[in-house]
């Protein structure tokens, strides 16, 4: 009876050791293949998203799917209902208050403790600012400056990521930067773009951003910004990453930033499908600088009053000061993600110890007794706190 309670007890535990090794490694997985199903932007080939009377919410070169979701301009909350040919039609959902903390749930709470206990930086002690900046499609470039839509290895793409960095730089920013192109322009990129982001997330940066542009008509882009017509800024969050929760609200916080002081400086936030290698941080975004019809010139003008959205929203706001900590605000983050396994593993193990003391004992009364004595003496010997009347209960006899 004793040997097969143990074969049981060995198999639900190899189980459980199995399912959350394969639980911790899904998100990886999962992340490289939704990285290898995007694809590049290909030049006058995009998607039209309308509403339900048919008004046109977005364009984008980006492949739309059921299930996507936008905030437009105006923060109204859309999610794709259905696709036919390269139009989607959305449903909206509801008018959103923007970078809204959520109600924190079991998960978030029990967190929260862990985190209670790591030291916190002292008042009035400098936090050094880093931003990462690279660009997955690094061949994308402007007709107008460039001459051309792609140049390979490195496009006009790069030349408006250095303004954002010049921008961020003049700050007081540091910023981790690769002009590494990643070519070619395909949807291997990302994969080869996450060598990338491994480099630089070993620096610890308060922010990635991947910089690229979209491939729609120009008036996509063109919107009047502090009394001009400026090239706008769109912020693409991959939906299937365990980080998509904190990612979304931290693009939210950009653009509602964004909205306070340039209005219309952000056309909108695109939850995709695909990953975008932001499960690599809890504060990743991606952007579309324009399209390829825009003027390269006026994209880098853009990317400059984008480095005073991003420097005030991650170092001057509450809600920047607590996207930019070490911990994820919510059970997505990666933190959240890793803890949640760990307790999973935790719980798994005490059950099957239960289930293999209830077999091994006859009965649930004789458990709890076999629990008790462990607890009573087992423990007091390893920590060798038994007393001696409890050596001479039974006959001075140790370890029997």
């Amino acid at each position: 009876m004793k040997r097969n309670s143990l074969k049981i007890i060995k198999a639900a535990t190899a189980a459980i050791l199995t399912l959350s090794f394969l639980f911790l490694t899904a998100g990886s997985s999962s992340a490289n293949i939704e990285n290898l199903v995007d694809g590049d932007h290909r030049a006058g080939v995009y998607y039209t998203m309308v509403d339900e009377n048919g008004q046109v919410i977005m364009r984008t070169a980006r492949v739309i799917v059921v299930g996507d979701e936008y905030i437009s301009s105006d923060n109204n909350y859309y999610r794709v209902t259905s696709v036919k040919g390269q139009t989607a039609q959305a449903e909206l959902l509801e008018k959103r208050t923007l970078a809204a903390p959520p109600q924190p749930g079991l998960w978030e709470r029990i967190s929260s403790r862990f985190r209670s206990a790591v030291p916190v930086q002292q008042k009035g002690e400098q936090k050094s600012k880093k931003i990462a900046i690279y660009s997955s499609h690094g061949a994308e470039s402007y007709i107008k400056g460039d001459g051309t839509e792609s140049k390979d290895p490195g496009g006009g793409i790069l030349d408006v990521a250095d303004a954002l960095q010049k921008g961020l730089e003049e700050k007081g920013i540091t910023v981790i930067r690769s002009k590494e192109p990643h070519t070619p322009h395909d949807a291997g990129a990302y994969q080869r773009s996450r060598r990338t982001v491994e480099e630089a997330m070993k620096e610890q940066p308060d922010a990635l951003i991947d910089v690229h542009r979209d491939a729609v008509p120009e008036e996509e882009y063109l919107e009047e910004v502090e009394g001009k017509k400026r090239v706008q800024v769109q912020l693409v969050v991959g939906r299937q990453n365990q980080n998509r929760a904190n990612n979304q609200q931290f693009a939210e916080g950009i653009k509602k930033q964004a909205d306070e002081k340039f209005p219309g400086l952000v056309k909108g936030i695109f939850m995709a499908r695909g990953n975008y290698n932001q499960d690599m941080s809890p504060r990743a975004t991606l952007i579309e600088v324009g399209s390829h019809t825009n003027d390269k010139a006026q994209a880098e003008e853009t990317m400059y009053l984008f480095s005073e959205v991003v420097n005030d929203f991650i170092y001057g706001t509450a809600e920047g000061e607590q996207a930019s900590g070490r911990a994820p605000t919510t059970s997505k983050g990666p933190g959240g993600t890793a803890l949640r396994s760990v307790l999973w593993i935790v719980a798994g193990l005490v059950a099957a110890v239960a289930i293999f003391l209830l077999i091994s004992t006859g009965g649930f009364e004789q458990m709890k007794a076999k629990l008790r004595q462990f607890t009573g003496r087992e423990m007091a010997d390893i920590t060798g706190a038994r007393d001696d009347e409890g050596d001479r209960s039974d006959g001075g006899q140790e370890g029997s």
